[in-house]
């Protein structure tokens, strides 16, 4: 069994739970947490930031708890470097690992964020990772993020951002660019396949779970040379759980 835990980077507590229910046929177990201090959803760099240092800390009580391996559950990868260097189990960003397993999966790939403010985001992300060539576009949905569950067109709105990414942009990849929009993946799929269009679409919640299990069970973590821990210093306002060695 691996255990990999889950973190929830915002106060407000979405349940990510139900989301990896069916995982647990893998053999996984799964915990998460919620920041106490911070945005009530990740919309902008601001929000990241402020999101950034209660990540960090849910990191770390993870590790001091047991978990194998963290997640961010935010498309934004806030704190996902910072957690990295604080704690030594694997700390996955969704973004970051949907980015790199488009790329694998086609030439070009789209990003479908919640608001056209994010586009900048992405293209800085892509530019990051050293993907920036394999980004054919970032097509925001134009939906707040606390908006997608009581909005009944955001699927269509998903549709007609996709089938521009596919006929204009030339993607042969797309990613959904929000943990909220989870599970549309396999219809969305299915729509543009009726439309002529046979591209992988990606839910990055379960595919960035599987990934983090397979590094826990090949025994591999993020490189301490790249990652080192910070410096033994005082942090005033802060208290860190026992760094588990």
């Amino acid at each position: 069994m691996a255990h990999i835990h889950l973190i929830v980077p915002t106060v407000t507590e979405f349940n990510s739970l139900p989301l990896v229910e069916p995982l647990k046929q893998f053999g996984l177990t799964f915990s998460q947490s919620f920041i106490t201090n911070g945005p009530a959803s990740i919309e902008s760099e601001f929000d990241e930031l402020l999101a950034a240092p209660d990540v960090v800390l849910r990191a770390m009580e993870a590790e001091a708890n047991g978990a194998e391996a963290a997640i961010v559950l935010c498309m934004g990868n806030p704190g996902v470097a910072q957690a990295r260097e604080a704690v030594k189990i694997p700390v996955l960003g969704p973004g970051e690992t949907a980015m790199h397993h488009a790329a694998m999966l086609g030439h070009k790939f789209s990003v479908i964020p919640t608001l056209a403010r994010r586009r900048p985001t992405y293209e800085h992300h892509a530019r990051h990772y050293g993907l920036e060539s394999r980004l054919a576009s970032v097509r925001p949905a134009n939906v707040p993020v606390l908006e997608i569950e009581q909005n009944p067109k955001v699927f269509d709105v998903l549709l007609e951002r996709a089938r521009a990414a596919v006929e204009q942009d030339h993607a042969d990849v797309l990613i959904l660019g929000c943990i909220g929009f989870s599970g549309l993946d396999r219809r969305l799929e299915g729509a543009l396949r009726e439309r002529g269009h046979d591209v992988p679409v990606i839910d990055a919640l379960p595919l960035t779970v599987l990934t983090a299990a397979t590094l826990v069970r090949s025994g591999l973590r993020h490189a301490k040379n790249a990652y080192p821990y910070p410096p033994e210093k005082i942090y005033k306002g802060y208290e860190f759980p026992k760094r588990k060695e």
